[in-house]
């Protein structure tokens, strides 16, 4: 006798913290289709394809290492175009979380009508869309990294907590804008020009040396300050991040835990509201 399909039961009642946990887990396979889907679309219609990955931010550095280095004449204790690039890494990828997962679940609407998974699986996946230019990356500054015979130390392997705040900080501002979107629509226009042009108020491109001290506190409010020092400890060997960025890091993570909280209380009002 052919056994009953299980029926998922939706009530109106939020999912505990611990069932939440264990339906993420459940549906965590969604993560790689959804990001698998978009990692398709997002290169087979371009000329190079894969190969952007490469090239964009080869030439972003370029300009760049131009542009500060040779006519600004930035110093920095590291070889510039490998100091540069470092910053470049992780900024573009807490840029790539913050912006394409802070729409992740209005984009999905009509999927999410027709089917159930938990809504935080949309945003999660686009760390590992994300992810394949930072993989890229991450292999072209080793190989400049050997091609200067620079030593890679015990800092190194500091280097994935490093890594899992640059995501937990594009993953705070994602949470929050997919949570207040729901009823607050403009919000996102607001929001999404003021990460773009915050490249240019953190140390991607220049080292906080040039900065006067009494301005230091503006550049603690940043945490995306300290993760990118943080980089640059762990792959290039440079100063520890100052003990005041962990302030602003620690509220990041406040802001993580908080949004995903809250993203999980209000994400059944996405098709209300859709």
């Amino acid at each position: 006798m052919e056994q009953p399909k299980p029926v998922k039961v939706i009530t109106p009642d939020p999912l505990t913290v611990r069932e939440y946990w264990g339906e993420l887990k459940k549906y965590r396979s969604l993560i790689w289709v959804f990001a698998w889907q978009e990692i398709k679309t997002q290169y087979a219609q371009t000329y190079f394809g894969i190969a952007w990955a490469v090239l964009r931010p080869l030439i972003i550095l370029s300009i760049f290492t131009v542009l500060f280095n040779y006519l600004l004449k930035i110093q920095t204790t590291s070889p510039y175009y490998l100091f540069a690039f470092s910053g470049m890494i992780a900024w573009n990828f807490f840029q790539q979380i913050a912006i394409n997962a802070s729409g992740a679940i209005a984009q999905r609407q009509s999927l999410i009508r027709k089917m159930y998974f938990p809504k935080l699986i949309l945003p999660l996946s686009k760390v590992l869309t994300a992810g394949v230019e930072t993989l890229v990356s991450l292999i072209i500054i080793f190989a400049m990294m050997l091609l200067e015979w620079f030593p890679v130390t015990w800092k190194f392997a500091m280097f994935p907590f490093f890594l899992l705040l640059n995501i937990c900080c594009g993953l705070a501002v994602a949470f929050w804008m997919n949570a207040l979107n729901i009823r607050y629509r403009d919000l996102s226009q607001i929001v999404m020009p003021l990460i773009s042009i915050g490249i240019w108020f953190t140390p991607v491109f220049f080292p906080t040396t040039i900065i006067p001290q009494q301005y230091y506190f503006l550049m603690y409010l940043n945490p995306m300050a300290g993760i990118i020092e943080g980089f640059r400890f762990a792959l290039l060997g440079e100063a520890f991040p100052n003990s005041w960025y962990f302030v602003s890091i620690g509220i990041m993570l406040f802001l993580f835990f908080t949004g995903a909280w809250y993203l999980t209380r209000v994400e059944d009002e996405i098709v209300d509201y859709g």
